[in-house]
């Protein structure tokens, strides 16, 4: 199961797609915080994603972005 270092539990689902789609011709990645791009390559979004993705779990809990449940 997928599971933040903020997340007191895993998911409940296995994630089953990848994060990174294309869209008239250009790249983007998907997080719990909104679609991000457009990048030129799949290896480009997927590089900008893993990035946010570790910027976002360096953050102090108190300033992580908060999703709606």
């Amino acid at each position: 199961m997928h599971k933040r270092q903020s997340d007191r539990e895993a998911a409940d689902f296995p994630r089953s797609e990848s994060r990174t789609f294309q869209r008239d011709g250009k790249w983007y990645f998907s997080s719990r915080e909104g679609d991000f791009g457009p990048f030129a390559s799949e290896a480009e979004a997927t590089q900008d994603m893993e990035t946010y993705v570790g910027m976002i779990d360096l953050r102090p809990e108190h300033e992580r972005p908060v999703t709606p449940d």
